[in-house]
């Protein structure tokens, strides 16, 4: 099994995660995320139109009628343009009657599938204190787990994992400018429980290895451990994202912002794994003496197998003859070819008085 050194490229993967922290800021608190009315309160209206639309066609009809800041998505299958979803925080009932008989003139409305849902501002901030909770104590609940199960200095690269994995997710919808609904509060906290169990599963084959690995650096302990459960997880993650691809062709709007973040989550989840925890983990394990000392061994022995090779091609390397080396060998060949000869002559020779008595019959 080959095992590829990542370890010696920790720091790079360190900056991929800064990379992705600096994104998630600006996207997040520069930027903004476009909440839903579960979390601000608001009035929906999800609608159906006979004649195909786009998504700009509709913003400007409702911005005509006076609706202030519109959220407009398109909600039925891709490419048809003929469901559509608008969001704002205020939204009248002669608005949305003025809005109805518009559509209807513009593009011809399907009655049967309008809807119209009201959410009051308290139940939205009720809603959005709720999920912040549920998430500060899945966070909680993990690092108290994983300092159970193995220790601190894995329980904190764990979370910072999770940081990566979720900022990531909310970046990207701040920067497409989806709109954050419950559904993506449920997505958000799966992709919490799948990140932590990948990363599990990398911290358990961690620990077994370094009861195996007495003398090798933690890092090469590492290596093998992302090398012996790599494959693993990837065949996880493609077996996982098979169906979140279903849903996001083939499926319905709340399915499809589900869908949308879990399948983000995922993919990061698994890099995160391998490339955010493990190196973490590393850095902080290597500081220790035991591994500090290992660190050194090794360093001491590739230093003498370069001293080493260094040498060996300064004997045998351009800066001799050819012909050196081959007479060289030529005396010793001979040395050895005459003492051979002489042990053969020395085997011959019998003793004088055993030949005296040979003579003497």
């Amino acid at each position: 099994m080959r095992v590829y050194h990542l370890m010696r490229y920790k720091w790079w993967f360190l900056g991929s995660l800064t990379a992705v922290t600096i994104f998630a800021i600006i996207a997040v608190f520069v930027v903004g995320l476009d909440l839903g009315i579960d979390f601000q309160g608001g009035r929906r209206m999800q609608f159906a139109v006979e004649q195909r639309a786009t998504v700009d066609d509709v913003r400007s009809l409702v911005s005509d009628v006076g609706i202030q800041e519109p959220v407009v998505q398109s909600v039925g299958a891709a490419g048809t343009g003929t469901s559509f979803m608008v969001t704002a925080e205020e939204m009248t009932d002669a608005q949305v009657d003025e809005l109805k008989s518009t559509l209807d003139a513009r593009y011809g409305l399907d009655e049967q599938s309008t809807a119209v849902e009201q959410v009051g501002a308290s139940f939205g901030r009720e809603t959005a204190n709720k999920a912040f909770i549920a998430v500060a104590i899945a966070i909680v609940l993990i690092v108290g787990y994983l300092s159970f199960r193995f220790e601190l200095k894995f329980a904190i690269p764990a979370i910072l994992a999770l940081i990566h994995d979720v900022g990531l997710t909310l970046g990207i919808y701040a920067a497409s400018n989806r709109l954050v609904t419950t559904a993506t509060v449920a997505a958000i906290l799966t992709i919490l429980g799948y990140s932590v169990h990948d990363t599990i599963i990398v911290y358990d084959r961690m620990r077994e290895n370094t009861l195996l690995m007495k003398k090798e650096t933690y890092g090469d302990m590492v290596d093998l451990s992302i090398r012996q459960t790599m494959i693993r997880s990837i065949n996880t993650t493609i077996a996982l994202l098979l169906p979140l691809l279903a849903i996001l062709i083939f499926g319905g709007p709340t399915l499809k912002d589900f869908a949308m973040a879990l399948t983000i989550g995922v993919v990061a989840g698994t890099y995160s794994s391998f490339f955010v925890a493990a190196p973490l983990v590393t850095i902080w394990k290597e500081r220790e003496p035991r591994y500090r000392k290992r660190l050194a061994l090794a360093a001491a022995d590739a230093q003498n197998m370069t001293l080493e090779a260094s040498t060996t091609g300064a004997g045998t390397g351009g800066n001799v003859a050819p012909w050196a080396s081959s007479a060289g060998t030529k005396p010793t060949q001979a040395s050895a070819a005459s003492k051979s000869a002489k042990k053969g002559k020395q085997a011959k020779r019998r003793p004088a008085g055993k030949a005296r008595k040979r003579a003497s019959r």
